[in-house]
């Protein structure tokens, strides 16, 4: 793009923006990784091993390839030089702060005029950079003229990646949603769509769910509609949502497609009823599922809450010292989420990565943060939203299958799509489910409102060799004084992000 600052306001410049980490973090990385103590090892067989955590024949290979092959500056050239990363300073008005917070986020237009605007929020905690699977599909399909491309727009959630993170504890997921809608309105999009890319019920407190909803519900002048994928929604009961009750039982009774169901539902769930009887424990329904990443029990986060999900604090210490128990962490979560997962050890190492070096904290607090204000907004009455729902489980595979239709008491459906198997690591496993559904939300918006239209866009990224007077003397090379994110850290171990002036 080229330059301009017309119609700009001070402080509300996007810059471009390159990943520079400073080689005395990459070294004392290695260091901490050199010098890590395992635990010993607890002799199970095979196929147990995995049910007390990663198990260490997961995690030594993985250190050594780490230590042995991988190599951090490749994998940060092909980021700077294959994804057009910006920055801006976002001050949010119903903040108790006045100080801004620098979004990082991928801006990837695509050629085509009829491109509609699409917000792609980050399956929490992964950052943005780890969605690439979805861009070239959605910004340049195979068949543009049958099939919609988008500007894509994804930034990075506050405290995750390379985006500041709140200074505040209280309602970061409605502030999360201002600061997004405020990148849209700033980058030119005056209406666009939203998605999700992860499951709701598989996500930490259901944080994937809340935050994209939250963006339909309380920007809806600009947000015109929302992909949500598995929604944390219930069966109708009749006490507390009688319509909704009566038409899931007199569709279930003839197992008819009328108000929203369709027989795939009916099959699905007398699967799941099957499946259901060999729950034991709760809403656990083996021992693949746990509520580490499972949103669907209320106050249950398993042994994550009791090492510190309510003192985030406590659990913070232990993993921003611990290169090899984030890994530990994330090779867990993977195994729960895709115990047949293809993902190679480059991979697994760049997603520990992007979570290592600019410290796991800010995942922990706003993750905290979001156990409490998820309580408060179950209480509020919200407006409903236009969304598009997907859900996986059609087979009946997963055991707690959910009806598109029960998301009819929260939201208005305008579109919902079955698909079989589950989530699972949805960015890559699941790509082209997720692009169907984006794709069918934007179709049925573009019907029922004539504003989703692509608009050309006011050119307001300053350019790399533009530098704003008062921001001469930053540094280019984080980490050897100034600190990136973490601006009051006054040591090397810290991490390394600049704006390129």
């Amino acid at each position: 793009m080229e330059a301009s600052v017309a119609n700009i306001g001070m402080g509300e410049e996007i810059r471009p923006y390159k990943i520079h980490v400073s080689s005395k973090y990459l070294d004392l990385t290695r260091k901490k990784l050199e010098l890590t103590r395992l635990p010993h090892e607890l002799l199970l067989p095979k196929v147990r091993e995995w049910e007390y955590g990663t198990p260490k024949a997961e995690i030594e290979p993985l250190i050594d390839f780490w230590l042995e092959h991988y190599t951090w500056r490749s994998q940060e050239s092909h980021l700077n030089n294959t994804l057009p990363q910006f920055r801006t300073a976002i001050k949010v008005p119903s903040s108790d702060t006045s100080v801004p917070l620098r979004i990082h986020f991928l801006h990837l237009k695509s050629p085509h005029q009829h491109a509609v605007p699409l917000l792609l929020v980050p399956t929490f905690p992964l950052t943005n950079l780890s969605l690439a699977p979805l861009f070239a599909p959605l910004t340049h399909p195979r068949s543009p003229t049958s099939t919609q491309p988008f500007h894509l727009v994804v930034p990075s959630i506050p405290g995750l990646g390379f985006s500041d993170a709140f200074q505040c504890e209280d309602g970061l997921l409605e502030k999360t949603a201002e600061v997004f809608d405020t990148l849209m309105q700033r980058l030119g999009y005056e209406f666009y769509i939203a998605s999700a890319t992860g499951s709701g019920r598989e996500s930490p407190s259901g944080i994937d769910y809340h935050l994209a909803r939250i963006i339909g519900e309380n920007f809806p002048d600009s947000c015109l509609g929302v992909h949500l994928v598995e929604p944390c929604v219930e069966r109708p009961k009749f006490r507390t949502e009688t319509l909704g009750w009566a038409k899931f039982a007199l569709a279930g009774f003839f197992h008819a497609s009328i108000f929203g169901y369709q027989e795939r539902d009916w099959a699905a769930l007398r699967e799941s009823r099957k499946i259901a009887k060999q729950i034991s424990n709760g809403w656990r329904i083996n021992d693949e599922e746990s509520p580490l990443l499972r949103a669907g029990a209320a106050g249950g986060y398993g042994a994550v809450d009791m090492v510190g999900l309510r003192e985030p604090n406590t659990f913070a210490y232990a993993f921003c010292d611990s290169p090899v128990g984030l890994l530990s962490l994330v090779c867990s979560a993977i195994r729960r989420k895709s115990p047949q997962h293809e993902l190679t050890r480059a991979e697994i190492i760049d997603i520990t990565q992007l979570a290592w070096l600019p410290g796991p904290e800010g995942a922990a607090r706003f993750w905290a943060a979001s156990i409490k204000e998820v309580e408060v907004l179950g209480k509020r009455k919200r407006i409903r939203a236009r969304v598009g729902v997907t859900v996986f489980g059609s087979d009946g595979v997963d055991g707690d299958y959910v009806c598109p239709a029960w998301a009819d008491a929260k939201h208005d459906v305008v579109f919902s799509q079955r698909a079989t198997g589950k989530a699972g690591l949805s960015p890559w496993e699941r790509t082209d489910v997720l692009i169907a559904g984006i794709r069918g939300l934007a179709r049925e918006i573009d019907l029922l409102d004539g504003r989703l239209k692509a608009k050309p866009l006011e050119q307001v990224v300053i350019a790399v060799e533009e530098v704003i007077p008062e921001e001469a003397g930053e540094a280019e090379v984080v980490g050897e004084g100034d600190h990136g994110m973490q601006m009051d850290v006054e040591s090397p171990d810290t991490v390394v992000a600049v704006d390129m002036s």
